[in-house]
């Protein structure tokens, strides 16, 4: 099997909380409707599934006050808002990892920074990674761009994506990820699952 799943920041801080406005407020619900999709679909053919999650240092520190700054010149919620720190109900995963399932914890954007998902997928032999969390113009994008620079064939799902502002989302399905991953469906995912590999 040369293909996985990898679930990114599919967490209940970020999806599941009234601190987050999403202009479209069933996006999240749909990003997690579809998580669930490519999980079964996954399981089904033996392909790995990696749930990565972001879990901030309990020590407010640099990244704190970068993106406290930059969040509080936008207008959006500060770190202090949403710590997502260890020992956090925000920190739980709203698709919750099966006993057989991989876990990766980050601190950063990318799901391949500084964790050990490059490890595990090469351990597993996977060419192809298939992705879908939130949020796509940040986490789902950052890894994409990673992936591709480490040799991956990256696949972004759409419809399992999703981002606060619909505007912000649908850019980065339409101009900057397609540069690094094919972007498919759900549907189409799945498919890509049963053949298990999106090599022709």
């Amino acid at each position: 099997m040369t293909i996985a799943l990898v679930l990114l920041d599919l967490q209940t801080g970020i999806l599941l909380s009234d601190r987050i406005k999403f202009e479209d407020a069933g996006m999240p619900r749909r990003a997690l409707a579809a998580a669930e999709t490519l999980r079964g679909a996954a399981r089904a053919v033996g392909a790995p599934v990696v749930h990565v999650g972001v879990v901030r240092p309990r020590v407010r520190g640099a990244y704190d006050a970068l993106r406290t700054t930059t969040a509080l010149k936008l207008g959006r919620a500060p770190r202090d808002v949403l710590a997502l720190a260890a020992g956090t109900d925000d920190i739980a995963f709203a698709v919750v990892p099966a006993a057989d399932e991989e876990v990766v914890h980050k601190v950063g954007v990318s799901a391949f920074q500084g964790t050990r998902l490059d490890a595990l997928l090469r351990n597993a032999g996977v060419a192809d990674v298939v992705v879908a969390g939130a949020f796509t113009h940040m986490v789902v994008e950052s890894t994409v761009r990673q992936g591709f620079d480490l040799g991956y064939r990256m696949t972004v799902v759409a419809d399992g994506c999703c981002a606060p502002m619909v505007a912000t989302h649908n850019a980065a399905l339409t101009v900057s990820i397609p540069n690094f991953a094919v972007v498919v469906s759900s549907v189409e995912a799945v498919a890509l699952f049963q053949r298990g590999s999106r090599a022709p």
